[in-house]
């Protein structure tokens, strides 16, 4: 089903919701790509179904991807590729390591180009948070209610992430919906970097929605 808001019933408890509460929507951003033509998706040239698991792997030797479809024709690898997962250049993994990300690990990953071997780092963001309010958000729920088919718009629930020390929270997947999410001393890091990073975008949550991928 499809969650709807009504407008004139809220329309009170809305305008409360939006100068009370907003302060989380503007301190979490959501990690896309870039909208160039050229950076390449990437897939999985072995199976990945251990990393679709909300818990650390082990891992003993690189994991093996490959170009996704579409393919471009002159592929630029940047420092940011959408698995749809993260993954990230060396240089951008160091900074974020330092940033003391908990409930992540970072998996050396080789990416296989044409006749070359890339050397890039999956960003295993084990830790899924419910934290979707479902009362301001809109989405198309699944049958079970445990994901989101479709999440037009993200409004997160701060009552639940008030819980978690910030520390904990620093970087993390939402558990409804496919969606990765960085606080903003984070972002501000990888923002800082010189030259600045390729590939990638940080999109406010609450300028983010199910179209941010084509404007």
């Amino acid at each position: 089903m499809v969650h709807v808001t009504a407008p004139r019933k809220r329309l009170f408890h809305d305008e409360h919701f939006r100068w009370g509460r907003r302060r989380m929507q503007h301190e979490y951003f959501v990690l896309m790509r870039a909208r160039s033509q050229h950076h390449p998706l990437l897939a999985w040239n072995q199976s990945g179904s251990a990393f679709r698991k909300a818990r650390p792997v082990a891992v003993s030797e690189p994991v093996k991807l490959r170009l996704g479809e579409p393919v471009p024709a002159k592929p630029i690898m940047a420092d940011f590729h959408s698995l749809p997962a993260p993954v990230v250049s060396s240089r951008l993994k160091e900074v974020l390591e330092a940033a003391d990300l908990r409930g992540v690990q970072f998996i050396p990953a080789d990416v296989e180009v044409g006749d070359a071997v890339h050397r890039y780092w999956l960003v295993h963001m084990w830790r899924e948070i419910r934290c979707v309010d479902r009362e301001h958000s809109d989405f198309e729920d699944s049958e079970t209610g445990l994901f989101m088919l479709l999440l037009d718009r993200l409004v997160l629930d701060e009552a639940v992430l008030r819980e978690i020390p910030l520390e904990e929270r620093l970087a993390f997947a939402l558990e409804e919906h496919v969606v990765y999410l960085f606080h903003r001393t984070v972002v501000e890091r990888v923002l800082a970097m010189t030259p600045p990073p390729e590939g990638l975008r940080f999109i406010p949550v609450a300028e983010w929605g199910a179209s941010s991928a084509f404007r």
